[in-house]
């Protein structure tokens, strides 16, 4: 044993010996098995701090250009999941740029990402130049909008084709993100993604003239296409971008190209490498392309010379302890590094914080990790030596940051514009801080031994438990290659203030460790994910953090899938909770949309359709949990949306209907207007409290601090 491990082993141990000790344990009835708890706990955390502080609330940060204010990208969980613009002043003070009738939501790849482009940037508060183009979310339409204009509304634009012929903006059919603004000709970029042809989407670079309102086509012919860039380079005007083609996602096999609008030729700078790019930013200083690529093991940030016309890595990952910069391009457009000062960069790191490099001396200036654990959407200004970021810590939560840099003494001093919603009182005591764990696992299908990684939260209320071990519930992520993150999250505190144990796993497939430790999963889906979900889970029992007979499991999408097949294919949850999960593999991939439509040739084989009763076909139904429902012992709780265009709903119907059949306690709720991931406040609500008096009830042990829910409606 490491002595590092020892010592954790150590930590946790006196923990709960303590915790058994001195724990207020409650009173029992007579035959031991209804647990009797205080409802009225002051130690609670409430649903309503969980709803109205959910980690999505703050998505984006947009580049700073005044000192005196701050621009994000905000889902309002308390206006059914409107999501807006809005201004936040050093002191706190916020306001909602957008009329309250408008949602600004782009469902470009449905996961959507970079709705908003600001054209013109403000220059002081109120400026009435400050003009802005969004998408709206009904009808994915294009707005054009001056805040602070007075009587200005937003004005819906109207194309005109190449031969002048009136066009439709979209009207559902055309979606449109990460637009880069030419404003010498006042004309923007973005990525369009076309919807004319359901069965044929495509997606291509366009043009938008503001003046004229006309659209053009100006690259397409591959699969996808992010991050446009605009620059001008002696008298010419380039653009950068990123492009990828099927069977791969982006962060298997990318592409990071340069295109002279001029004479159209192009450089494809990862010509020949085998890499995952993102995240293009144009640098004035030294008339470089900087992106970040994974081409040496570890996303990190690398360069393209154009007076060189040669690339290079800028920042080595042993510089950062290979910590990686940016993540799997789930969302389009998030930003994870800018300049600070015109020769300092300002990077995120994988749950390791930030680090500022200076780009002159190739060395690090500084990391630094005690105010913030992971930080995403990081934008920076050179000229105002400022950023702006969604940062979070283990006791706070994702939150709007301002950083001001000083390049002389190299202080950098930060601001939290906005704090917890809920008006409720949150002290330290009340938290439960994580504990970064590693394990041995291994799948039953090869036996190879790996390591994989977690994070343990340990019961925060020690007035909810009854015995020394606690219940477990295990979290898996979804993507799969999404990863867990120690930042506050009121969800897990939810379950910790309850007397629950959580471990979130970061099992092999994830993000953050590197390019090898993501691609393990690659052919191992539903394999390696549930094998080190069950040894997570196993290894925290052998060390004595929780009961036996007391640990469950829950997931959304990919989590969703990963929670069914390890209550299927192993016999160690006592429960479990599928949020829009998946049920048939096969079924899955004939039906969901465009950007997932190959994902499983990567993740599981190609599927075959022209041979089918090929071996492609067992592989997919050894994997589905709804061909083994024979093996399944576990009651399971079900959680979907009736509008979800990546897992639709039937996958959840299907696993229901089966588990009814075999008289297995189980819950089913399909959600009208709810799409892959649930938006409204009322919905989010009824999951938690449904899912927790759900435990409940297979505990035999009463819920408490349900506040919106009548108990006897869940399994009565």
């Amino acid at each position: 044993m490491k002595t590092f491990d020892f010592f954790i082993y150590f930590c946790l141990f006196f923990f709960f010996l303590i915790f058994v000790i001195f724990g207020d344990h409650k009173k029992q009835n007579s035959n031991n098995n209804i647990l009797i708890m205080n409802d009225t706990n002051k130690n609670l955390i409430s649903v309503d701090l969980v709803v109205n502080n959910k980690d999505s609330r703050y998505l984006e940060s947009f580049k700073p250009s005044n000192n005196d204010f701050s621009l994000f990208f905000e889902m309002i969980p308390e206006e059914q999941a409107r999501s807006t613009l809005i201004q936040i002043d050093n002191n706190g003070n916020r306001i909602d740029l957008i009329p309250k009738e408008f949602n600004i939501i782009s469902s470009i790849i449905e996961y959507g990402g970079n709705s908003i482009t600001i054209i013109n940037e403000p220059k002081s508060n109120n400026d009435e130049e400050f003009l802005i183009l969004f998408s709206e979310c009904d009808t994915q339409e294009l707005y054009l909008y001056h805040p602070f204009k007075v009587n200005d509304k937003p004005k819906k634009l109207t194309f005109k084709k190449n031969n002048n012929t009136d066009s439709t903006n979209g009207g559902n059919k055309l979606r449109f993100s990460s637009g880069t603004v030419d404003k010498a000709n006042e004309k923007v970029i973005m990525v369009c993604e076309d919807h004319t042809d359901e069965k044929v989407v495509l997606h291509y670079l366009v043009e938008i003239n503001l003046k004229s309102n006309e659209i053009e086509t100006i690259e397409k012919g591959n699969d996808f296409y992010s991050y446009p860039k605009f620059y001008e380079y002696k008298n010419e005007l380039l653009l950068a971008y990123v492009f990828w083609n099927f069977p791969n996602m982006p962060w298997d096999n990318s592409n990071v190209c340069i295109k002279n609008l001029k004479t159209n030729e192009t450089i494809n700078i990862s010509q020949g490498y085998e890499e995952s790019v993102l995240n293009p930013i144009w640098s004035e200083f030294d008339d470089c392309l900087y992106f970040i690529s994974d081409l040496n093991g570890y996303w990190t940030i690398h360069k393209y010379d154009l007076k060189t016309k040669q690339r290079s890595q800028v920042i080595e990952s042993e510089l950062i302890n290979f910590k990686e910069i940016g993540e799997p391009m789930w969302y389009f457009g998030r930003s994870y590094y800018g300049f600070i000062a015109p020769t300092k960069l300002i990077a995120s790191l994988a749950d390791y914080g930030l680090v500022i490099f200076n780009i002159e001396t190739n060395q690090v200036e500084q990391i630094i990790r005690n105010q913030f654990s992971h930080v995403k959407s990081i934008v920076a200004s050179p000229s105002l030596s400022t950023a702006l970021f969604i940062g979070g810590s283990p006791t706070v939560m994702f939150s709007p940051i301002k950083l001001t840099y000083d390049n002389q003494s190299k202080v950098c001093e930060f601001k939290q514009l906005l704090k917890v919603k809920g008006g409720e009182s949150i002290n330290e005591s009340m938290i439960s801080v994580p504990i970064e764990i590693e394990f041995n696992t291994s799948s039953k299908s090869d036996g190879l031994i790996e390591k994989a990684f977690a994070f343990y939260y340990p019961p925060s209320n020690t007035a909810t438990n009854s015995s020394m071990l606690p219940p477990l519930l295990v979290k898996s992520h979804g993507g799969p290659t999404d990863r867990a993150y120690s930042v506050l999250n009121f969800e897990y505190q939810y379950w910790t203030s309850r007397g629950f144990a959580i471990l979130d796993v970061n099992y092999r497939g994830s993000s953050g460790f590197g390019k090898r430790y993501r691609k393990l999963l690659n052919r191992n889906w539903g394999l390696y994910d549930n094998a080190d979900l069950v040894n997570g889970a196993l290894h925290i029992v052998n060390m004595g953090l929780a009961h036996r007979d007391k640990l469950f499991i829950d997931g959304g999408s990919a989590g969703g899938y990963a929670t069914l097949c390890s209550l299927t294919f192993y016999d160690i949850f006592k429960g479990g909770c599928s949020y829009y999960g998946v049920a048939d593999l096969e079924t899955l991939f004939k039906e969901t949309h465009k950007f997932e439509s190959r994902y499983q040739d990567i993740l599981i084989t190609e599927m075959k359709l022209d041979e089918p009763n090929g071996e492609w076909k067992r592989i997919y139904r050894d994997r589905s949990p709804i061909y083994h429902l024979d093996l399944l012992k576990s009651p399971i709780a079900l959680f979907h949306g009736l509008e979800d265009h990546v897992v639709p709903y039937n996958q959840s119907v299907f696993m229901y209907d089966h588990l009814k059949s075999k008289g297995l306690p189980s819950i089913i709720e399909l959600f009208t207007g709810e799409g892959h991931g649930f938006l409204s406040k009322d919905n989010i609500i009824k999951c938690l409290e449904y899912e927790y008096i759900f435990f409940c009830k297979l505990l035999n042990q009463l819920p408490i601090g349900i506040k919106y829910h009548n108990n006897n409606t869940i399994l009565s």
